[in-house]
């Protein structure tokens, strides 16, 4: 079985940073280094078999993941051409969806040009 290749966007990253400084603030920097080490794992395994998760109605290679002790979700794209995952997007469930579903919109022409 071929292997992804996985890197995230600079958005993305940011998108961690923010997270894990909101962990931080409202539990505590051992939470937000849990939270870290997750979406790390999360993004990490999305190497092998990157379409077994949830897909977007509006773009089929559009895909998310759910963290599992998080209510965080990593959005990514698939391009099995180039065997490759991007994530360009973290967010919590209680963020507003309309809000991050235009932002992944913003972040995937960002990429395109």
């Amino acid at each position: 079985m071929q292997k992804y290749s996985v890197s995230l966007t600079e958005d993305a990253e940011n998108d961690i940073a923010e997270l894990m400084a909101f962990y931080e603030e409202l539990v505590d920097a051992e939470s937000a280094m849990k939270f870290f080490d997750e979406a790390m794992e999360t993004v990490a395994n999305l190497e092998n078999l990157p379409r077994a998760n949830a897909v977007f109605k509006a773009d089929p290679d559009l895909r998310k993941v759910q963290m599992e002790n998080h209510k965080v979700a990593i959005v990514y794209l698939v391009d099995d051409d180039r065997f490759e995952v991007i994530a360009v997007r973290a967010y919590h469930q209680m963020q507003n969806p309309v809000q991050y579903q235009e932002s992944v919109r913003e972040r995937i022409r960002k990429l395109h040009d």
